[in-house]
This record gives structure tokens, C-alpha cells and sequence, in this order.
């Protein structure tokens, strides 16, 4: 696709010197709403650049006051958050019909980016492609918001060569987080540590299915604040990115019955968590309990749940302890938005297995190729 192409293009030239086009361009399709403390006012676009927009209208304001501006998709209805863009931009000049205004573009917004990216919307017809712009850009604008001068790492990943579904799965991320922080007073003022930003985003790309989305987004949603921008966070990142879709599964039943959360729910303080086999397959959909209990396996092993399962029996699996540790528990709240701050010991101990876990592929010697698989106890 062509706009893609120009969208790589421009995110390629970050880090380049600035060099504007003004090049003005009818605003075919597009719509805009204008005011000081908000965009409640509609009004007709003559024209748009890079540099700013002219806008029909006999009210008149005065020069250099800030404008909140939302542009969008003509005919698009109000609900649809993600395909309209809000900016701020000052008035620069007067006109006999209007008003021209300069935009007030984001820290880490490159200049040579935002010109494809304004040069897309008003040229492209087929509907889904000027869909998949807005929300590009929605993304992007999200994006500087949360890093400020400090996004370029994030934005880069939309011009990497990805599959069209990673990058797809990115703006999903990105935007339900987004539309999850909305509704919290300070949603404004929240920022986030770029490279956890970036890690959350790139890891997250890969996620296959929609449960795994939006604990990636729950994720993001927990690294944002008012205060000073922390990578604590990173440690969730480590972990969640090894979870497949059944393990995901498993594991958020896990943690909904514990917390009271789910049908057969109990309470935090439980002392166990134990499903049957038929349970497990309306939980999974797998009907290989083999491969089930290596799933429970694998997250106990990964510090998520308490107690390992029990392989030496020859015996049908009748039940599957899935008890979630406090790691576990941990993770799956910052998944939905917590902000505790985790236990600095918690993060240690896991992040030390982990790296015992999964180790780097480099240190592994002739004598490393099949080591054994470490257990972890993390209530011990």
C-alpha cells in the first residue's frame, strides 16, 4: 500500500534535520471542530499543511491564542475515539473568511512524519486505509503524550518491517490503553518510561489472541503516572511475553478465582486453586490433558503458580492444582491496571530466575545444550 510505504518512509527520516513542507492541500473528506477550552464548534477546512490549517469561519480570535482543534473523517460519528485526532495549535493570522492556525505538534512528533501523515488524510480514498491512518496517528499523538521528547523508540516500531498484524496488534495495545486511562482524572498528565513503553509494545506485537491483548494493554495502563516515569515494570513485561494463549488461559482463571473474580471463585486467601479435567478443557478448549498439565507446569516454572504437577503418576489427571504465587498474582494485577509499586525482593528473585530460566542463547556451551529445567518457589 502506498500510504505505507510513505509512513515508513517518513519514520525512517527521524533523527534527519527538520525540514517543513508548507505545501497546502484541499481537505477532501475531512472534518474539523475548533474552540479555547474545547472542540465544540464545527466549521468547514479550506485548505492544510504541515505547518498548520485555514478554517471557514466568521468568529474571530485573537492572535496567538491557543486553539484546541479535532479533526476526523467527514460523516464520522462521535463515538468513534480513536479515528479523530485532537491537537493544539495557535492562531496565526486573520483572514476576510477565517482563521489560519499553526499547529502545536507533540514533543518526539518529527516533523518529516507528521507531513506524510497529513499528507495521507487528505488524499486517500479507500476507507479503510484513511481508518487505518487515524488511527495511526491517534497512536502516535498517544504516544508523544506519554514520552514526550522521548516516544522516537516507540513510533520507530510502527516503520519496522513488521507483519501487517504485529503493527495491527500494536495500535490495539496502545489504543486500549489509551481508552482505559481516559477515564482517570489525570489522564493528561500521565507519562511513562520510554523503554518500558517500547518493550511493552514490541513484545506485545506478538500477542495472538484477544485475552493476551488486553493484558498487555492492562500492562501499559499500570506503567503510566503523575510521578517520575519507572521501568519497575519491565520485570511483567519478562514474563508475560512467554506465555502462549492456553497458558494465558490457565492462568488468568488462576488468578480471577483466587481474587474473586470468576464462577467457583474463592478469596485471595485460599489456600488452593483446583480445577478437574472438564474445567480445564471449557477453560482451554484442549482436550489433551498431557499437554494441559505441561502448560501448568510450565507457569509454575516460570514462578506464576505455587505448586508444581505431579508427573510421576501413572494414573489419569484428575485434577490440576493452579494456585497462583504472589509473582503471579502480582503480574496479573499490574495487568489490569495496578500501580503498587511490586516487591523490590519479588522482582529480584524473579528476575534472577528468569535469567537462570531462559538463558541467552550465547552462554549456552557444548555441555549446556540441554540443561536441566530449574524450579521455582517463590513463596519460599
Amino acid at each position: 500500500m502506498s500510504w505505507l510505504k510513505d509512513l515508513k518512509r517518513g519514520l525512517r527520516k527521524f533523527g534527519e534535520a527538520e525540514k517543513p513542507r508548507a505545501e497546502r492541500r484541499p481537505a477532501q473528506g475531512l472534518a474539523a471542530q475548533y474552540g479555547i477550552n474545547a472542540p465544540t464548534t464545527p466549521v468547514a477546512i479550506k485548505n492544510i499543511s504541515a505547518t498548520g490549517i485555514y478554517l471557514f469561519t466568521e468568529k474571530r480570535l485573537g492572535t496567538g491564542d491557543l486553539v484546541t482543534l479535532l479533526l476526523k473523517e467527514e460523516g464520522l460519528s462521535e463515538d468513534s475515539a480513536e479515528l479523530q485526532l485532537s491537537l493544539h495549535a495557535h492562531v496565526a493570522r486573520q483572514g476576510e473568511d477565517g482563521l489560519g492556525l499553526s499547529f502545536d505538534l507533540p514533543p518526539g512528533l518529527n516533523m518529516d512524519l507528521w507531513s506524510v501523515l497529513v499528507r495521507n488524510i487528505v488524499t486517500l480514498t479507500d476507507q479503510e486505509q484513511v481508518a487505518d491512518m487515524f488511527r495511526t496517528l491517534h497512536t502516535i499523538f498517544f504516544l508523544c503524550r506519554l514520552c514526550q521528547a522521548e516516544a522516537e523508540e516507540s513510533i520507530l516500531l510502527l516503520g519496522k518491517e513488521l507483519h501487517p498484524d504485529r503493527t495491527a496488534t500494536i495500535l490495539k495495545i496502545a489504543l486500549t490503553a489509551e481508552s482505559l486511562l481516559a477515564s482517570e482524572p489525570d489522564a493528561l498528565r500521565m507519562r511513562a518510561h520510554p523503554k518500558l513503553v517500547a518493550g511493552i509494545l514490541r513484545n506485545g506485537s506478538w500477542a495472538p489472541d484477544e485475552p493476551t491483548v488486553q493484558l498487555w494493554a492492562g500492562l501499559l495502563v499500570s506503567s503510566c503516572s503523575v510521578n517520575a516515569p519507572d521501568d519497575s515494570n519491565q520485570i511483567f513485561v519478562d514474563l508475560l511475553v512467554h506465555l502462549t494463549p492456553t497458558q494465558t488461559k490457565i492462568f488468568i482463571l488462576a488468578c480471577e478465582r483466587t481474587l474473586g473474580d470468576a464462577p467457583g471463585a474463592t478469596n485471595a486467601n485460599s489456600t488452593s486453586i483446583v480445577i478437574s479435567p472438564k474445567e480445564m478443557i471449557q477453560t482451554t478448549g484442549e482436550h489433551d490433558m498431557n499437554r494441559a498439565a505441561t502448560d501448568v507446569a510450565y507457569l509454575y516454572n516460570l514462578g506464576l503458580l505455587r505448586k508444581v504437577f505431579d508427573f510421576t503418576s501413572y494414573h489419569d489427571v484428575e485434577s490440576f492444582d493452579i494456585t497462583p504465587s504472589i509473582l503471579g498474582l502480582e503480574l496479573f494485577k499490574h495487568c489490569h491496571g495496578s500501580r503498587e509499586k511490586p516487591d523490590p525482593q519479588i522482582v529480584d528473585k524473579a528476575s534472577a530466575h528468569l535469567a537462570n530460566f531462559l538463558p541467552a542463547p550465547q552462554s549456552l556451551t557444548l555441555s549446556d545444550e540441554n540443561p536441566p529445567m530449574p524450579t521455582y518457589r517463590p513463596e519460599s
